[in-house]
């Protein structure tokens, strides 16, 4: 143990006191909390005035004509302030004001004066005249269909006789009210949690177990490995490493989430009071700490699981140009992984299937995530998983031990895939 622990200690020194280390953690710590405060940043200019007379991104036209300009009512949608209310992020323009006719508004759109234009006369039809060069611009339809659409009900309830009106008019405004009753999980609230966490899995799977992979290979072409594997066994210089490695690279990654968490934590109350959906959405969710306390066991375990299998098959190679090769199977699986996580969080993927993946152990840290976010899961049954999870690292740094002995001693051969399965049977 003192062996491992000195080993760990030299390497997370080695990786987290370089320069580039802690540079790239600074920026991005302040980046992070930057980008969290630029809404209230922006927010503030705008209430001292800076920036006001600049046009929104989008800029729109309303014209009416015929039934439509005549109606008071209809009118009253369709006035500049109430558009700005009703279709927000976009800087309108009147086009009645302006004496503007229906043949001028394809034009002034073709000339990109405007990004769209709406021109309305009455009922359920509207003209809807977009440059058709941004995807964004459609997106405003469905708000517009939902103005035209109370416009025309207005329209239709006001010619009614004054009897029934009262009553057309409650029925027009008829909405369902609907009582979710959950049976067996709450993917709703969920979902996003399950989401976010399996795709940081995934990239720092991605992004940090290369560093384990190069440090790994470069010692092995400095021939170190032949002076350390003298001085310690094979399961202590794996494990030394991995973890050593893994632990620097996992400070910089608690640094940089810690970054985000506290953005988002000192930006609740303006969001609030805001009204952002993006406050909607932390509080309608079951967020506490102990789901987020049960999700950091499989982040760990997964990490080091996978983080263990590159620095084994990353020994067999000299060179890190050779490092893609090996790193095919450990890419595969992950990849693997990631489409049945997904495929569980969507219910896509049967619940017996998802129940059997969740407790493969290169599965298992995706798919149970998944499962016991939108509640497929029990947390007797999650436990069950993250002791199966457990004995799938210790194994695979088992024998990772083993090709990591056989390996620092193969200079100058980039070995093929089913040699290192030939590894893996004699060990």
């Amino acid at each position: 143990m003192k062996k491992i622990l000195t080993i760990l200690a030299f390497e997370y020194k080695g990786f987290a006191g370089s320069k580039p280390y802690r540079v790239v953690t600074i920026i991005l710590v302040a980046l992070l909390l930057g980008i969290s405060f630029l809404p209230q940043i922006i927010a503030g200019f705008k209430e001292a005035g800076v920036g006001a007379d600049k046009p929104d991104r989008t800029k729109a036209v309303i014209l009416l004509g015929g039934d439509a300009l005549s109606d008071p009512g209809t009118g009253a949608l369709f006035t500049v302030d109430a558009l700005s209310e009703s279709v927000a992020g976009v800087a309108w323009t009147d086009g009645n004001a302006l004496a503007y006719t229906r043949g001028i508004l394809d034009p002034l759109v073709e000339d990109d004066q405007y990004n769209f234009a709406v021109y309305y006369e009455g009922g359920t039809g509207y003209d809807f005249i977009v440059k058709g060069n941004s995807v964004f611009n459609y997106a405003y339809i469905d708000l517009i269909n939902t103005l035209v659409t109370q416009a025309a009900k207005q329209t239709a309830i006001g010619e009614l006789p004054q009897e029934v009106q009262a009553e057309a008019g409650a029925i027009a405004v008829m909405e369902a009210e609907p009582n979710v009753v959950s049976i067996g999980g709450d993917a709703e609230s969920n979902y996003w949690i399950g989401y976010v966490i399996i795709m940081m899995l995934f990239y720092m799977i991605m992004m940090y177990g290369q560093f384990v992979s190069a440090s790994v290979v470069t010692e092995k072409t400095s021939k170190a490995m032949e002076m350390l594997i003298t001085a310690a066994r094979p399961i202590e210089l794996m494990v030394g490493k991995v973890v050593g490695v893994g632990l620097a690279s996992l400070t910089q990654f608690a640094a940089i989430v810690g970054a985000a968490a506290a953005g988002i934590a000192l930006n609740m109350p303006y969001w609030e009071r805001t009204g952002s959906g993006f406050f909607d959405l932390l509080a309608g969710s079951n967020l506490s700490g102990g789901l987020v306390a049960f999700m950091l066991v499989f982040f760990f375990l997964g990490f080091f699981l996978y983080s263990f299998l590159l620095a084994a098959l990353s020994s067999t190679v000299s060179r890190q140009e050779e490092a893609a090769t090996v790193q095919t199977l450990p890419m595969l699986l992950l990849l693997a992984a990631l489409g049945l996580g997904f495929l569980t969080l969507f219910g896509v993927l049967p619940k017996m299937a998802a129940a059997v993946a969740s407790y493969v152990p290169f599965f298992t840290p995706f798919v149970m995530i998944c499962r016991y976010n939108i509640g497929d899961a029990s947390l007797a049954g999650a436990a069950v998983g993250a002791v199966v999870l457990a004995a799938g690292v210790l194994l695979v740094a088992w024998l990772a031990a083993k090709i990591y002995r056989m390996g620092v001693m193969m200079y100058g051969t980039q070995p093929k895939l089913g040699q290192i399965f030939k590894m893996l049977r004699r060990a």
